[in-house]
């Protein structure tokens, strides 16, 4: 399923450095490391990131896709990346927040191929159904393609009042397509809000996001122009100096909640999906009958 446009090529970025803060106390190797989430094994064969890279080479081809990673995480992701061109691993040198870890990527994405359409996946997402997942990022990517304009956004139905996402408030459709509107982005909002979101038909943002290169970065540089500038200065050159100078930053909070009318939401199909980045979430998971981390 090769999900390339006619006027430019379809890439996705993987992120993986994240140092799975939430879960440290959990996650743990026999000798009682912590192990970033991302590079556990759940179920018996794989681990998170291995799924997601699982998913990234049924849409492309693994020349067009980057994986963004942690200096400190060399001892787990050196081996399960092997099989990547050595130039699609990006090494940061600091964990600055999820908005530079796709920047970081996306510059050098546009570098390569300066007419992409980039797909973003994080690496910690659980997926029961993956074929229908796959068509949904498929359409995702080729409605940004046809909307330059646009981000898009892979919206969940949710199940009930789930706490910790970030929640999207659909608006009229975009034309006659899938696309809708976002009226109202809200990163991880308290109870009550939650409530009154469910109320009104809100999706969870999976953080899957696809977008024309170019429309992505301009987002980002309308909501974050220092670290763009300062990270497009850098590209090629030392990103040890320049991170140093990086404050963090989060892509939902300081890049999707500053940005709604540049947005679009797919409501995608029930495909079991859930992000496993929080206790609670890896306890359900594990509930179904899914083994320790290993």
């Amino acid at each position: 399923m090769d999900v390339s446009g006619s006027r430019g090529r379809q890439w996705i970025i993987v992120l993986a450095a994240g140092g799975g803060n939430r879960l440290r106390t959990l996650l743990r190797a026999p000798d009682g490391t912590p192990v970033p989430k991302q590079f556990c094994v759940l179920d018996g064969s794989a681990s998170m990131l291995q799924w997601t890279l699982g998913r990234a080479t049924r849409l492309v081809s693994p020349s067009r896709i980057l994986v963004v990673v942690a200096r400190e995480h060399r001892r787990w992701w050196e081996p399960e990346l092997a099989d990547l061109p050595p130039g699609n691993v990006l090494v940061q040198p600091e964990n600055r927040g999820t908005a530079v870890g796709i920047l970081f990527p996306l510059i050098e994405v546009l570098r390569r191929d300066p007419d992409a359409t980039v797909a973003v996946m994080p690496s910690d997402h659980h997926v029961a159904d993956e074929p229908r997942l796959l068509e949904s990022v498929a359409k995702a990517c080729e409605l940004a393609h046809r909307e330059p304009g646009r981000t898009v956004l892979l919206g969940m139905t949710p199940s009930g009042p789930e706490p910790g996402y970030g929640w999207v408030v659909p608006g009229p459709p975009l034309g006659a397509g899938l696309l809708r509107e976002v009226v109202i982005f809200e990163e991880k909002p308290d109870p009550a809000m939650v409530e009154l979101l469910v109320h009104r038909g809100a999706l969870l943002n999976s953080f899957i996001v696809a977008a024309r290169g170019r429309t992505l970065l301009e987002l980002c540089r309308r909501t974050l122009p220092e670290r763009v500038a300062r990270l497009e200065a850098a590209a090629g050159g030392d990103l040890g100096s320049i991170y140093g100078q990086l404050t963090a930053a989060d892509f939902s909070r300081d890049v999707l909640a500053r940005a709604c009318g540049a947005l679009a939401v797919l409501p995608a199909p029930e495909c079991g999906w859930s992000d496993l980045g929080t206790p609670e979430r890896l306890a359900r998971y594990r509930g179904l009958g899914h083994g320790e981390v290993a």
